[in-house]
């Protein structure tokens, strides 16, 4: 459900709860019958009162449009990729899951720094594409980095989902000579 059609539900709720107040107070006869019928009789003889119907009644319209209204799902919306689909199992990976293959394999590439991964779902015989922003190193060339992350990258998706030949963008965004704080490890 739009935004739009969200607003319109709530100004249309509202109305309907006023109207309910308003039915219930005569009901109970805590207004007057004197004066709800005088209210009646000057809200009949406005014009704005027809106008007023007709919103409601298109508000109606569209609120029961969006009832019976079917959306498909974007490609880029689905969180999973299926990497087998068998008679006997399925397999699928989830974009968080491609994205940290991407970020641990290019981090491996001397020069890069910093990597930032965007994996993002297609349509086609390729299910995903990839995005990377990238800290280069000062003294490390660009375009060859580029090629060792293609590389590198497509190597360790190959070895963990046995996808091949996913397209990668990759943009350096930074040039920086501080040396890359690794993790210490522990023997």
């Amino acid at each position: 459900m739009g935004i739009i059609t969200r607003l319109l539900l709530l100004l249309y709720v509202l109305a309907v709860m006023s109207v309910s107040v308003v039915s219930a107070g005569v009901c109970l006869h805590f207004i007057p019958a004197q004066v709800w019928q005088n209210e009646l009789q000057h809200l009949i003889s406005r014009p704005e009162t027809l106008a007023v119907i007709a919103v409601m009644f298109l508000a109606s319209l569209c609120l029961l449009a969006a009832v019976f209204s079917t959306e498909k799902k974007k490609s880029g919306t689905t969180k999973e990729v299926e990497l087998q689909k068998g008679s006997s199992s399925e397999v699928k990976i989830t974009l968080e899951a491609i994205s940290e293959v991407v970020e641990r394999a290019a981090l491996t590439v001397p020069g890069v720094r910093e990597v930032t991964p965007k994996v993002v779902r297609t349509e086609g015989e390729i299910p995903v594409k990839i995005f990377l922003d990238i800290t280069l190193g000062q003294g490390y060339s660009a375009p060859e980095t580029s090629e060792k992350i293609n590389r590198t990258v497509n190597e360790a998706l190959q070895t963990a989902t046995e996808m091949t030949g996913i397209p990668i963008e990759v943009k350096v965004t930074e040039v920086t000579h501080a040396v890359a704080e690794r993790e210490r490890r522990v023997v």
